[in-house]
This record gives structure tokens, sequence and C-alpha cells, in this order.
């Protein structure tokens, strides 16, 4: 089951605060383009980069409101090749 447009709630909410929050938006882009040497960023990369901004998981896995959805444990069922995709799309890469 889908969730806006994305594989599921996990992956959906990881692209939601990496391209709304404007300090996580502005981090990722400079990795993308300078720590990355603007080559494309991989599934792996988009999971290390996550994992070290939001160690602990983004701040709605850890709330109350989502029920069983609590922690970082949730990174394991997030999309990372559609997190690549859209950090790509993000600093501009093809």
């Amino acid at each position: 089951m889908t969730y806006n447009g994305w594989k599921n709630w996990e992956t959906w909410n990881v692209a939601l605060w990496l391209g709304n929050d404007e300090g996580l938006y502005r981090t990722v882009i400079e990795w993308t383009r300078t720590k990355n040497h603007g080559s494309k960023v991989t599934a792996e990369q988009a999971d290390e980069i996550v994992s070290e901004l939001m160690p602990d998981g983004t701040p709605d896995f850890k709330s109350e409101h989502h029920g069983q959805r609590k922690g970082a444990r949730h990174y394991a069922a997030v999309d990372w090749d559609a997190i690549a995709d859209d950090l790509n799309e993000m600093a501009g890469i093809e």
C-alpha cells in the first residue's frame, strides 16, 4: 500500500522532513553537491545521510500520534532508492 505517492508512510515521512525543513534541506543539498562531488547519491548514501542527520528517526517517528511508529528502527522500512532519487532531484543532479 502506498502513502501519498511514496512506497509507505516511513519513506514519505523522511522525504517530507528533508524537503520541508530548511536546515535539513540545506544540509542535504550541500552534502550532495560538495561532499559527494556532484555525483548521484546512492540508496546507501541516502541512508547514511539521513541516519546521521536524524539518528533517532524523524520527529514523527518518535511521536505518540503515530502509535507503533516510534524510533529509528522504522528506517528499515524506508525505500532508500526513492529517497536517493529525491535528494538527487533536489540537488539538480541527473
